[in-house]
């Protein structure tokens, strides 16, 4: 199932309602020192790997665990947010419910109506037509999100360092992705992004060199417990740095 839509750029700004939501291109500064390798998940910034089950909403899944993130950033508290609140709120601004969604949309609904907990609103798997949450049951509100320039690995590199977890849209529906267990992973055949994932830190392996770690919607027993490595500083293996977002 691709949960991933594609935007053909020109559609961020068209629904505007009361709030102004922030969104611009983040650029990388080559003056800037980076560290060699991040990991958020051993400084305590990562909930646990989620299964999106058979609804196609790897988009509603992405964006909630960045925006865990965010909130840790914020308030020192790490807690599961409401992908289902996602996938049931965001069709007014072109989402599918669990036949995909766009990544800049859920973080524009978010800017202007928050999300909540995933307690307060458990994952169903299935699609429903009406919202269930009112914007005052929202745990998180944000300004809007940066988008990394398509294609530049340096500035989603930054961006990870500085400001935490990155959603990316991902070529992944090859069979080597699906059924990936351990390694770094490259294919020379991926085409269209069509699956997102949050990028949670990056490295450098002896053996296979520069990596992303990734971490995917699929469960724990998909690749490494739930995450994976994607190659990284390869002409922009698998589309990784072609649509990659984050809340701020």
């Amino acid at each position: 199932m691709h949960g991933l839509k594609l935007s053909n750029g020109t559609d961020f700004n068209r629904r505007r309602q009361t709030r102004q939501v922030h969104d611009q291109f983040y650029q990388y500064n080559p003056r800037e020192n980076l560290p060699h390798a991040v990991d958020w998940r051993s400084r305590g910034y990562v909930t646990s790997v989620k299964d999106q089950g058979e609804c196609a909403s790897c988009y509603a899944f992405a964006t909630a665990a960045a925006l865990e993130t965010y909130y840790k950033r914020k308030t020192g508290m790490l807690i599961d947010l409401s992908p289902q609140n996602i996938i049931d709120c965001t069709w007014s601004l072109g989402n599918n419910g669990c036949s995909g969604g766009f990544i800049t949309k859920v973080f524009e609904y978010v800017a202007m109506n928050g999300i909540t907990t995933e307690s307060k609103y458990p994952y169903a798997s299935i699609a429903r037509h009406q919202c269930g949450c009112k914007k005052e049951n929202a745990v998180v509100i944000t300004r809007g999100y940066y988008r990394i320039l398509p294609g530049d690995e340096l500035a989603l590199k930054s961006a990870v360092a500085k400001f935490g977890p990155v959603v990316v849209g991902i070529s992944g529906y090859q069979n080597g992705f699906k059924f990936y267990k351990s390694g770094v992973y490259a294919d020379p055949e991926c085409k269209t992004p069509n699956h997102a994932v949050l990028v949670v830190g990056y490295g450098t392996d002896p053996r296979y060199g520069d990596y992303w770690i990734i971490k995917n919607s699929w469960g724990a027993r998909w690749g490494t417990n739930g995450y994976g490595y994607m190659a990284r500083n390869r002409g922009n293996a698998c589309h990784i740095a072609t649509m990659a977002s984050f809340p701020i």
